[in-house]
């Protein structure tokens, strides 16, 4: 559902993950995924390479998201606007991770430059650890 802001389309910022990642041949998850060798995530890992906002609207292509493991666990991460105004973190996991369920997305998080690998989140200091797979760099 978009309605039309000016010349551009206004995306509601709550976006299921299925969406953002529709295309079946984005998401690979696997046992393979665990036997990568992996090293601690920054922010500037994650980025979204086709991100959009509302002021710079894309052309309909799924988001490309990174493969990660988020405490363990395999899962495909990015940052990005994802179609709305502010920048967040979205998590879509392979399981159901234990705190998280299927999906986990938040605008408020921070990957510290001093402590890459751990996402603090919220507003009571929680963090989970978050891996990328050194083969991808």
């Amino acid at each position: 559902m978009s309605k039309a802001v000016g010349e551009f389309q206004y995306q509601p910022p709550i976006i299921k993950f299925k969406e953002l990642i529709s295309n079946g041949d984005i998401v690979v998850f696997g046992d393979t995924m665990l036997e990568r060798k992996t090293r601690p995530a920054t922010e500037e890992d994650l980025i979204v390479p086709n991100d959009n906002h509302p002021m710079q609207p894309g052309d309909g292509t799924p988001f490309v998201f990174r493969s990660v493991l988020v405490d363990g666990q395999p899962a495909k991460a990015g940052i990005g606007s994802l179609g709305g105004y502010s920048e967040r973190i979205a998590i879509g996991f392979e399981k159901p991770h234990s705190d998280f369920g299927k999906e986990f997305a938040t605008k408020h998080f921070q990957i510290r430059q001093d402590e890459p690998g751990r996402c603090y989140w919220g507003h009571d200091n929680q963090s989970f650890t978050i891996e990328v797979f050194v083969d991808d760099d």
